[in-house]
């Protein structure tokens, strides 16, 4: 068996699949964050939806435990996180008007 972890401290039996089911969860956190700044780049201009309204604010950062945008609401300067279903960027949203 190939186990990256050997020696003092690791339990000479210890669970092959969940390290390896770790690791996967640890790759796709990765590729969510890539993805969620590819998408949703730094400063970027958004327009969020959300149950009580809308508002215009600047994407600040990210959170790939739940597919977040952090974004400072431009009126009210208050930075929140929201489901990225929730954040349309505004470069976007003039196309579809246009």
């Amino acid at each position: 068996m190939n186990r990256r972890y050997q020696g003092p401290g690791f339990a000479p039996g210890y669970s092959v699949a969940v390290e390896q089911a770790g690791d996967a969860v640890y790759a796709a956190k990765r590729a969510l964050l890539d993805t969620l700044k590819q998408s949703y780049p730094l400063d970027a201009d958004v327009h969020v939806f959300h149950h009580r309204g809308e508002f215009y604010g600047v994407v600040t950062g990210w959170d790939a435990d739940g597919s977040r945008v952090v974004v400072r609401n431009s009126a009210s300067g208050k930075t929140s996180k929201w489901w990225s279903a929730q954040v349309e960027l505004c470069d976007v949203a003039a196309g579809r008007e246009g």
